[in-house]
């Protein structure tokens, strides 16, 4: 099987040739350390790795060496990992959000990224158009504190705003589909914490879930697989999201009180799951044979089918490289299974 096959065979909880794995992030000190550049798409594909991650593209200019403001009029500071710090957002008094028009979803350079990663993969790679599901985008649009308190004082406002988001990453979709005949889809927006949600569920329910709906719907709609992550404790809306008909769930994240293995028992015949080496602990402290142990007794316990093994978040810069090729060597030499016929 190729890497696609792979990775489109664990999202219809069936059992590749072999566990698929890719990540989100992977920093480039670990992938200049392991193959020798840190551009991510050429890394992960020398790496390679079953899929990769690609985000939209967009402009920034530089205010000094690090501090520039993007397409969508935010303000941010580059910093030692993957996700640079937002310093200032673009509106300033949410019920004027309709003055602010978002950047152009189908602007050619939005898709640069996207298509070089397909030309290099030619198809023997799943490429991962990772989108938002909304939240994200209004938390950088108002500020992450303006944006908490916005969704309790303006909720009316604040859904208004993020239905625009929603509109918006469907129409980066609907290009990614048409044009570049994208399969699978992923949202990583936080909406929770290692305690629980970031908002109480009533509020969840009541400001963001109808959006949440709406966007995977559209991501359905289109064709596509939709994988979700989010961080932290995410149980109370869980079961929503496996509803509004998510593919697969990520990171299953040990820091929110997940195992990955009842989960599994509890949601491996609706939803494939993705994780969840921990990213905090033996990728970051341990030794490659802990790592490697860790390894064998997820597959152990969580069996080839309908899961992607990965980090428990991303590959971030005080991961030690030994540690992430221990994981996917282990992965590659172990996490074979009797496959079902190639997609």
């Amino acid at each position: 099987m190729t890497g696609r096959q792979r990775i489109l065979t664990a999202l219809r909880r069936q059992t590749p040739d072999c566990v698929p794995t890719f990540e989100w992030f992977i920093d480039g000190v670990v992938t200049q350390a392991l193959v020798g550049t840190t551009e991510p798409v050429a890394a992960a594909h020398a790496l390679d790795l079953d899929a990769i991650n690609v985000r939209a593209d967009y402009r920034k200019q530089f205010l000094d060496s690090g501090t520039f403001v993007d397409e969508w009029g935010v303000k941010r500071m580059l910093t030692s990992d993957a996700m640079p710090h937002v310093l200032e957002s673009p509106i300033k008094d949410i019920a004027r959000h309709g003055d602010y028009r978002f950047p152009d979803a189908t602007a050619p350079h939005r898709f640069a990224t996207l298509e070089r990663a397909l030309k290099l993969v030619d198809g023997k790679r799943a490429i991962i158009w990772n989108l938002r599901d909304g939240f994200s985008d209004v938390r950088d649009l108002l500020g992450y504190e303006e944006a908490m308190m916005q969704m309790l004082l303006e909720p009316e406002h604040f859904a208004a705003l993020l239905d625009r988001a929603v509109d918006y990453n469907l129409a980066l979709a609907r290009v990614g589909v048409e044009r570049f005949g994208v399969e699978v889809i992923a949202t990583t927006d936080d909406v929770a914490n290692g305690s629980g949600l970031l908002m109480s569920p009533a509020t969840y329910f009541k400001v963001i879930a109808p959006a949440f709906r709406k966007v995977i719907g559209g991501y359905r709609s289109l064709g596509c697989h939709v994988i979700k992550h989010c961080d932290g404790d995410v149980r109370p809306v869980l079961d929503f999201w496996v509803e509004c008909g998510i593919s697969c769930l990520d990171p299953i994240d040990p820091s929110g009180g997940l195992h990955m293995p009842t989960m599994k028992k509890q949601y491996g015949g609706r939803i494939c799951l993705k994780g969840n080496v921990d990213c905090a602990g033996v990728l970051q402290n341990g030794t490659v044979a802990e790592v490697e142990t860790a390894v064998r007794e997820l597959l152990r316990d969580c069996g080839r089918d309908g899961i992607i093994l990965s980090s428990s978040n991303s590959i971030h810069s005080g991961v030690k490289p030994e540690n992430y090729q221990a994981m996917v060597q282990t992965l590659r030499r172990e996490g074979r299974g009797a496959s079902v016929a190639a997609v």
